[in-house]
């Protein structure tokens, strides 16, 4: 399969990164819990291009992975490919590659997509795995397997069904792997 994996949110901890950066910069305090929504400006109350200032700052303060992200991406590279969609800022890829090397992320491809259009890409893609729900929305009818990992930006009771959530990566190996079975 040709599994379409985002960076932040999903392999990175960009919020345990995020959060005390902001806390520094602005003197409150937070939790993951708070940030409601995925746009960071409107979590804090800021302008974006403050937020994108952060963002930047996380990005570049090197965030560690989420626990059991980089094995799990060795057992699915193992035996899937795994694409690595990123919407990071384009002049920041070299720290985007070296922040992949540095933790070992296994993948076989890293592609840069604008925010809020990964879905327009001409990958042919079997699964995307996001934590943005305007991104995963956007596959629709496009991807036949789209994954939200969960986190309290991207609730919604999907009462359709549109997606598959999971909660780690433990479970995303088991959805995976009853994929696989059932093929």
């Amino acid at each position: 399969m040709n599994i379409g994996i985002d960076i932040d949110g999903v392999i990175a901890n960009f919020v345990g990164t995020f959060i005390p950066l902001a806390e520094r910069r602005y003197g409150v305090q937070f939790a993951e819990r708070d940030i409601y929504v995925h746009d960071l400006y409107l979590v804090l109350g800021v302008a974006e291009e403050e937020a994108l200032r952060l963002i930047r700052m996380t990005i570049e303060s090197n965030p560690e992975p989420y626990s059991g992200a980089v094995e799990a991406l060795g057992q699915l590279n193992a035996q899937h490919n795994i694409i690595l969609l990123t919407a990071r800022p384009e002049d920041l890829m070299d720290v985007t590659v070296e922040w992949l090397t540095r933790w070992s992320i296994p993948h076989a491809q890293l592609v840069h997509l604008n925010e809020g259009l990964k879905h327009e890409t001409s990958l042919s893609l079997d699964m995307i795995v996001d934590d943005h729900l305007r991104e995963a929305f956007g596959f629709i009818g496009k991807v036949p397997h789209i994954v939200v990992f969960d986190r309290p930006w991207n609730q919604t009771f999907n009462v359709s069904g549109l997606f598959n959530r999971v909660h780690n990566w433990e479970e995303l190996l088991a959805f995976v792997s009853r994929l696989a079975a059932e093929s």
